[in-house]
């Protein structure tokens, strides 16, 4: 038997990969064969240019759907599928669920859902600790563009979940993963 899919998507500092990893862990203890895929492994070297409706100015597309090539992630997907090293492979990313292609290979899609105030704090500190901004950058960009982009593609894409996990305060692995379950089992 094939892997089944699962895809994480939410917006920025939603908690998207926080809760592939928190899941992957989960069935790995419940002796699972599990891979985790990130759209961000598969940026573009070359990226979308957007301008920004704030200032008019032109910026790097980090949040366009054609930002990571869709097409690689998905025969990845396929292969990891479909040669019988795993059990199950979660793949995330803001806008993955904005790809027809990748909506359709996957078994569940779940949504990963925080206020707008939470993701900017998460985005800030992710991005000032790990890319070495300073605050006013990640401000700055995700004024500018972030906000707007995923008001255009990512936010819209929630139709496609089967369920949304609240990521406010954190999230209930158990109970997202017996949701899951249900899903993937039938």
């Amino acid at each position: 038997m094939s892997a089944r899919l699962v895809c994480i998507s939410g917006a920025s500092g939603s908690g998207k990969s926080t809760l592939a990893a928190a899941l992957k862990d989960h069935y790995e203890k419940a002796g699972k064969r599990v891979a985790l895929f990130g759209a961000d492994r598969y940026f573009r070297p070359v990226l979308p240019r957007m301008i920004s409706p704030s200032d008019g100015k032109e910026y790097p597309d980090w949040n366009h759907p054609d930002s990571f090539d869709a097409a690689a992630l998905l025969a990845d997907l396929i292969a990891a599928r479909d040669g019988g090293e795993y059990d199950l492979i979660f793949f995330e990313g803001v806008t993955v669920l904005c790809h027809e292609s990748l909506r359709h290979a996957a078994d569940a899609k779940i949504w990963v859902d925080a206020s707008i105030e939470t993701r900017i704090y998460r985005r800030i500190a992710r991005n000032v600790a790990v890319r070495g901004l300073s605050v006013e950058e990640v401000g700055d960009y995700y004024l500018r563009c972030a906000r707007y982009r995923e008001k255009t593609y990512s936010l819209p894409s929630r139709v496609y979940a089967d369920f949304t996990v609240n990521n406010e305060y954190g999230f209930d692995t158990e109970e997202t993963a017996a949701r899951l379950d249900r899903i993937i089992a039938a």
